[in-house]
C-alpha cells in the first residue's frame, strides 16, 4: 500500500506566501470509473471499523452498492473534517485551488495503487493484514491514520515504520534459522582450504611423476617395439618353413617309405603345401611360390605313382589279401583316391578287365569244357570233386538250373570280395557303397551276353510248355536273389529280367502257334458229328495248359502285368472258343440249329468244368457262365417254339406278343381286346388247339428229355425244361383268361393241372403267390 506523504499537502497550489496547514478536502473524482466494479468485488470481503463514521444516517449495506458505500463514506469523513474546523466561508472560497491540487495529487496516487496490476489474491492479502491490524487498535487510531491533515501523515509515517521493523523483525528471526549453518559452513570452509592446499601440493608432485613416467614408457615402448618386430620376423620364418617346406625325413618318406599313415599324412602335407602356394603366387616377385609348387608337385606325383602301382599290384594277386595289413594299406590308398578320378578310374578299369576275362574264362571252360575251350580234352581241368555244367545240357531245365547257380555264386563271390577290398569287412563303411556296386557290375557284365544266348538258345529250341514253365520258374527264381544280392540295377539283373520276358514271349508263342495248328488242321474239324460231344484237341490242350496255370501262386499268371495276364487268359479262354465256333459254324454237318447250340454249350460246359478249379480263371469262369446262359436261352426259345407249334399256338403267341409282350410284373385282359378283329382268333380254332394239348402234354416231359439226351450238363437240362414249360403255362394261363373274356371259351385242362403233367407245379405255384 502506498501512503500519502505529508509534503503533499504542505504546498499551495496557488504559489501564496499565506501558507496554511492542510483542511480537509472536498470528495475527489478517482479516475477509475472503468475499474470500480472489479474493485467492488475485490473490496467484497473488507470489513470497516463500525465507529468511523458516526452518522445517523447511515444506510444498511445490503441497500446500496459497495462501490456507492466506499464513496459514500469517504464523503461523509471530509464533511466531519470541514465541520470540525472554523466555519468561515471565505477561506472556502480561497482553498479552491489548493483542493484542485491536492484532490489532482490525491487522485493520481490513489489511482496508481488501485490500478496496479496486483492479482485478486494479492490485493485480498494485503487488505486482509491492513483490517487486522486495524482491529487490534484503538478507534482514534484508525482515525489519524485516514487523516488528510499533518497529524494523519505522521500517523502514517509511524505505521509504515511499524510495517517496516516488524519487516525487518521476520526477516531477523528467519536469518536467525540460518545460523547454524552458516557456522557449519564457515568450519567447511576451513576444511576446504587445507584440502585446496593438500591438492595444489600433490598435484605438483603429480606433474613431476607423469613427465618421469612418460619418458621411461617412451623408452619401454621402443623397447618393446624391437622385441615385437624381432619376434614377428622369427615367427614368420617358422611359420614359412612348417606351411611351405618339407623336412629331409619328410621327403624321404613320400620318395622311399613304406606305404603306412605317415606316408599318407606327409603327402596330405604336401599337397596342402602346394594349395597354399598360391598366397606367394600374388606376390610381386613370384618365383619363391613357383619353384616351392614344381618342387612340391614333382614330389606329389611320385608318391600317387607309388600309390598307383601298389593297388594293381595288390589287386592283380588276390591271395596278397589275406595280410590284413596291405588290405589296410589298400584301403587308404582307395580313401585317398577316390578324390582322384582318373587315377582311381583307371585302377577299376583295370581291375574289371581283369576279372571279367578270369569270368568268362571260367564260365566257358564251365559250360563247354576244355575241348572246346583250349582244343585239348575234357577232363585235364575238371577237377574230380566238381561237376562242370555241360554234363547236364541233354536235360534244359537242370542245365539252366546249374548255369543260372553257378553265374550266381560267382557274382556272390565276386561282390563279397570287393566289399571286403574296399570295406575291410566292417558292414557299417558306407563310404564306398556306391564305388562296390560300380565295380561289381562292370566285372560281372562280361558274363551277361554269355548267359543270355545259352538260355534264349535253350528257350527258342524248346517246345514243352511243362519244361518252358519251370526254366521260367528258375529264371524268376534267380531274379529274386541277383535282385537281393546286386540290387535292382546291376547289369546281370537286368539280363535276367530280359531272359524272364523271353520265356514269357515263348510261351505265348507257343500256345498261339498251337491253336493256330488246331484251326487250320483239317482232323480238328472232322472230330465233329452229330454225337455233339465236344472235340479231343480241347482236351489235349487244357491237360496242357491248365496243371501249369493251377500250380501259379502269384497274382496274375507268370506274374505278368494286368494287360498282358488279360491277353493270356484270352489266349487260353476266349481263343479255342472262337476257333471251335468257327468250326461249328462252318460245318455243314449240323443242319438244325438246336444240334449247334447244343455242341457249343457242350463245349462251354467242357471249358467251365476245367477251369472252375482254377482260381486264376475265375473271372473267365463267370464269362463262360454268360456264354452258357445265353445258349440255354435259345435252346429255351426254341423248345418253346416247338412246343407251341405241337399245340398249334404258335401263330396265337406272336399275335398277342405283337399286340403287348407278355410280362410278370403287369396283365391285363383288355389290352388284348384287338385280337378280336384277327380272323385266324375263332372258337373252332381254340377247340382244335385244345384237342392237340390234350394229346401232347401227357408225353411232353418224356419227348423233351429225349431231344436234350446230347446235352452234357443235367443243371442246364433241367433249366431248359423247366423255363420252357414254365413260359408256356403262363402263355396258356393268360390265353385262357383271354379267350374267356373275348369267345367265352375255356381250355378243358387249367394252367395248373398242365404243370401237374410236366412236374412243375411247386415251382409254378410259388411263382403265382409271388405275383
Amino acid at each position: 500500500m502506498d501512503f500519502i506523504d505529508f509534503d503533499t499537502f504542505t504546498k499551495d497550489a496557488s504559489g501564496s506566501d499565506n501558507d496554511v496547514f492542510p483542511q480537509p478536502q472536498p470528495p475527489l473524482s478517482l479516475p477509475i470509473a472503468s475499474n470500480l466494479d472489479q474493485f467492488s468485488k475485490k473490496l467484497s470481503n473488507l470489513v470497516l471499523p463500525g465507529n468511523i463514521l458516526n452518522n445517523d444516517n447511515t444506510k444498511p449495506s445490503n441497500e446500496i452498492s459497495e462501490v456507492d458505500n466506499v464513496m459514500e463514506k469517504y464523503a461523509k469523513m471530509s464533511i466531519d473534517l470541514i465541520k470540525r474546523e472554523t466555519g468561515d466561508v471565505q477561506l472556502e472560497n480561497e482553498e479552491d485551488s489548493k483542493e484542485s491540487s491536492v484532490r489532482t495529487s490525491l487522485s493520481t496516487r490513489l489511482s496508481r495503487v488501485l490500478n496496479d496490476s496486483l492479482s485478486d489474491a494479492t490485493i485480498r492479502e494485503i487488505f486482509s493484514n491492513l483490517q487486522e491490524r486495524f482491529d487490534k487498535e484503538s478507534n482514534g487510531y484508525v482515525v489519524d491514520l485516514i487523516e488528510s491533515g499533518i497529524v494523519g501523515s505522521m500517523s502514517r509515517k509511524k505505521f509504515k515504520g511499524r510495517i517496516e521493523s516488524e519487516l525487518i523483525r521476520n526477516q531477523s528471526n528467519i536469518l536467525k534459522q540460518y545460523q547454524p549453518i552458516v557456522k557449519q559452513l564457515k568450519q567447511i570452509e576451513v576444511k576446504l582450504n587445507k584440502l585446496n592446499e593438500l591438492s595444489v601440493q600433490t598435484n605438483d608432485k603429480i606433474n613431476k611423476n607423469f613427465d618421469f613416467s612418460n619418458k621411461l614408457n617412451l623408452e619401454i615402448k621402443d623397447l618393446n617395439d624391437n622385441k615385437r618386430l624381432i619376434g614377428l620376423k622369427k615367427n614368420l620364418l617358422i611359420s614359412f618353413k612348417e606351411k611351405f617346406t618339407l623336412n629331409e625325413y619328410e621327403e624321404f618318406v613320400l620318395n622311399s617309405g613304406d606305404l603306412n599313415n605317415e606316408f599318407f599324412t606327409t603327402l596330405a602335407r604336401a599337397e596342402r603345401i602346394n594349395e597354399n602356394c598360391s598366397i606367394l603366387l600374388s606376390l610381386d616377385n613370384p618365383q619363391l611360390g613357383l619353384k616351392i609348387i614344381a618342387k612340391s608337385n614333382q614330389m606329389i606325383n611320385r608318391s600317387i605313382d607309388r600309390i598307383v602301382s601298389y593297388t594293381n599290384k595288390t589287386l592283380g594277386n588276390m591271395y596278397s589279401l589275406s595280410s590284413k595289413s596291405r588290405l589296410a594299406t589298400l584301403h587308404q590308398c582307395f580313401k585317398y583316391l577316390q578324390n582322384k578320378l582318373n587315377y582311381f578310374n583307371s585302377i577299376v578299369n583295370t581291375f574289371s578287365e581283369s576279372r571279367s576275362k578270369v569270368l568268362v574264362d571260367e564260365f566257358n571252360r564251365q559250360v563247354q569244357g576244355d575241348f572246346e575251350v583250349n582244343g585239348q580234352g575234357r577232363s585235364s581241368s575238371i577237377s574230380s570233386d566238381s561237376r562242370p555244367i555241360y554234363m547236364s545240357a541233354h536235360d534244359p531245365v537242370r542245365f539252366v538250373g546249374d548255369l543260372l547257380a553257378y553265374v550266381h555264386s560267382v557274382s556272390v563271390n565276386e561282390s563279397e570280395t570287393i566289399t571286403s577290398i574296399f570295406t575291410m569287412g566292417d558292414d557299417n563303411d558306407k563310404e564306398f557303397e556306391n564305388i562296390i556296386q560300380d565295380v561289381t557290375d562292370k566285372i560281372l557284365q562280361s558274363l551277361s551276353r554269355p548267359i543270355k544266348a545259352r538260355v534264349e538258345q535253350i528257350v527258342s529250341t524248346e517246345t514243352k510248355l511243362s519244361t518252358l514253365v519251370q526254366i521260367f520258374n528258375l529264371v524268376e527264381l534267380y531274379n529274386i536273389m541277383f535282385t537281393k544280392q546286386l540290387g535292382k540295377a546291376g547289369n546281370i539283373v537286368e539280363t535276367v529280367k530280359q531272359l524272364i520276358k523271353v520265356c514269357q514271349g515263348r510261351i505265348f508263342m507257343i500256345i498261339s502257334n498251337r491253336l493256330a495248328t488246331i484251326k487250320n488242321k483239317n482232323s480238328t474239324k472232322l472230330d465233329l458229328n452229330l454225337d455233339l460231344q465236344p472235340p479231343e484237341w480241347i482236351i489235349e490242350f487244357y491237360s496242357d495248359i491248365l496243371p501249369i496255370v493251377d500250380q501259379i501262386t502269384t497274382e496274375t499268371i507268370l506274374n505278368l502285368s494286368p494287360e498282358e495276364n488279360e491277353k493270356f487268359l484270352n489266349l487260353i479262354v476266349n481263343e479255342p472258343i472262337q476257333v471251335f465256333n468257327e468250326h461249328v459254324d462252318h460245318n455243314k454237318v449240323f443242319s438244325e440249329k438246336k444240334d449247334v447250340l447244343i455242341i457249343k454249350s457242350n463245349f462251354l460246359d467242357l471249358i467251365l468244368s476245367k477251369t472252375i478249379p482254377v482260381s486264376l480263371l475265375s473271372e473267365k469262369v463267370l464269362e463262360v457262365n454268360e456264354m452258357i446262359d445265353k445258349l440255354t436261352e435259345e435252346i429255351t426259345q426254341l423248345e418253346l417254339n416247338n412246343m407251341l407249334g405241337q399245340c398249334g399256338l404258335y401263330d396265337y403267341f406272336n399275335i398277342i406278343n405283337m399286340i403287348c409282350p407278355f410280362s410278370d410284373d403287369f396283365f391285363e385282359v383288355s389290352i388284348y381286346e384287338p385280337i378280336k378283329e384277327n380272323k385266324l382268333y375263332t372258337k373252332d380254332s381254340f377247340v382244335q388247339v385244345d384237342e392237340k394239348v390234350q394229346e401232347f402234354f401227357p408225353s411232353a416231359m418224356i419227348e423233351m428229355q429225349q431231344s436234350l439226351l446230347k446235352l452234357n450238363s443235367p443243371i442246364v437240362v433241367n433249366q431248359i425244361i423247366d423255363n420252357s414249360f414254365m413260359q408256356f403255362v403262363k402263355f396258356y394261363c393268360k390265353l385262357d383268361l383271354i379267350n374267356k373274356e373275348y369267345l367265352d371259351f375255356s381250355f378243358t385242362w387249367s394252367d395248373m393241372e398242365i404243370a401237374t403233367l410236366v412236374g412243375i407245379e411247386d415251382v409254378y405255384s410259388k411263382d403265382i403267390s409271388i405275383m
